[in-house]
């Protein structure tokens, strides 16, 4: 069994408009879509890029677990 998913929207939000720069909080939202059905992740840091990869990995994680295909973890 294949999964394949589709990056639908990416938004980009600084929570903390009295910080700037790199001191500021961000929100990443991803939505993903299957075919069938839609999702969305969140990501939240400081750092766009790791909030960025937290919303990303959740929403791969959750549409693999939800199409019946397991991920391979690796502690």
């Amino acid at each position: 069994m294949c999964a394949n998913f589709e990056l639908t929207d990416f938004k980009v939000r600084i929570l903390d408009e009295d910080r700037a720069g790199t001191d500021a909080t961000i929100r990443v939202l991803i939505e993903t879509t299957d075919g069938r059905r839609s999702w969305s992740t969140v990501g939240i840091g400081t750092d766009i890029i790791e909030a960025s990869w937290e919303a990303l990995f959740d929403a791969y994680m959750w549409g693999l677990l939800h199409s019946g295909v397991a991920p391979l973890l690796r502690e």
